[in-house]
């Protein structure tokens, strides 16, 4: 039976609303509504622990276990879209680790950081399963217990135009979360998203013309309450371009579908932190993709499912591809290898405008060297 326009936003918003009481509950160490909104049967699927069936119970201890390690860990809701049985969410985490767990590394006091992207399946008002979309190498270097990556080196370029913005506009600014350089142009991205304060998200694009600043994009949303998406935007249309992507761009590796498909200034977050830009514009967007491609010649994303509303689109996707090429200092193995993540797409005049990206990166290590990336999982 198809279900009316009323009875669908009906089921929606009470999905969302679980969805919110969920999350509160981490943040608010209130475990007696997590046991309240999570299903007899819960079941969640996790980068590093796999599929669980944890039931309320389970979910309380996995929370409360993480909660030991950062007691004043907690997520805003910068995005949440509510599709019939299944809610989409952008769900960043921020933190110190200075507690200590029975099986976790000594704490080391810094800053426990990282992105998400969570998709959920409800019934009856109750959460069912959720899969969570995370990098844990991210989450396991800020813990010391995995190398950290050198810093990104800039090129001349960027550093001039860094020095400019930082030497003209940067006093004018305001307090930004991030702020990431190119050959080309300067991202500015604020307000900081670790201040409980925080209820926008902005970003800023310059290009300097002889060190001068010209605005050339800007873009704001709401995240207090969470976007939830623009109603006055096409959902199936942002699926489908969403869908042209992955078959196009992902799977076909064919860089022209990517200057097609993404927008002018489309921004790459590839840990799924709100304010981070890693690449920039259809050149970054291929860089990106070309760096898998370098390690994995015939990657291709073989399922997936996608939550859509108005201009956001998130997909939990499985891949598959061959270990052609070195991949963090690993040497391919010839071998198939097969990875998950989830990922949001943000669809701007039919054009992908913002991609947050997870992947399990760990289990990709794992698979090309079965010394690396083996335990279990703390959030």
């Amino acid at each position: 039976m198809t279900k009316s326009p009323d009875s669908s936003a009906n089921l929606q918003q009470t999905n969302e609303m679980a969805a919110v009481r969920f999350i509160h509950g981490f943040n608010d160490d209130d475990w007696d509504t997590v046991r309240e909104v999570v299903a007899p049967g819960f079941v969640f699927h996790h980068p590093l622990g796999g599929t669980v069936e944890a039931g309320p119970e389970g979910m309380v201890s996995t929370w409360a276990g993480f909660k030991q390690l950062s007691p004043d860990s907690w997520h805003p809701i910068p995005i949440m879209i509510a599709d019939d049985d299944y809610v989409a969410v952008l769900l960043p985490t921020y933190g110190t680790f200075t507690g200590q767990g029975e099986h976790a590394p000594p704490p080391t006091g810094g800053r426990l950081d990282y992105g998400m992207v969570n998709m959920v399946r409800l019934e009856d008002g109750q959460l069912a399963e959720i899969w969570f979309g995370m990098d844990s190498l991210v989450e396991m270097q800020q813990m010391g217990v995995a190398p950290t990556p050198p810093p990104v080196e800039l090129s001349p370029a960027a550093q001039a135009n860094l020095a400019a913005f930082h030497d003209t506009v940067g006093a004018d600014a305001g307090p930004l979360d991030n702020l990431a350089a190119f050959d080309d142009v300067v991202v500015a991205l604020g307000p900081p998203q670790n201040d409980r304060a925080a209820t926008n998200r902005r970003v800023d694009i310059y290009r300097f013309d002889d060190s001068t600043p010209v605005k050339i994009y800007e873009h704001a949303l709401v995240t207090d309450p969470p976007y939830g998406g623009d109603p006055e935007i096409d959902t199936e249309a942002s699926r489908d371009v969403v869908e042209r992507w992955i078959d196009q761009a992902i799977n076909r590796h064919d860089p022209t579908t990517i200057g097609a498909l993404a927008a002018p200034h489309v921004l790459i977050h590839a840990t799924a932190m709100p304010c981070e830009a890693t690449y920039h514009g259809p050149a970054g967007a291929t860089a990106w993709l070309q760096t898998q491609w370098d390690s994995f010649e015939d990657l291709t994303v073989t399922d997936h499912h996608s939550v859509a509303r108005g201009d956001i689109v998130a997909v939990r996707w499985t891949a598959r591809g061959t270990s052609s090429g070195p991949l963090m200092g690993l040497p391919p193995t010839g071998g198939t290898v097969e990875f998950t993540g989830v990922s949001m797409y943000r669809i701007e005049h039919g054009s992908v405008a913002e991609i947050w990206d997870t992947r399990n990166t760990l289990g990709i290590l794992h698979q090309l060297n079965p010394e690396l990336g083996a335990g279990g999982h703390h959030h």
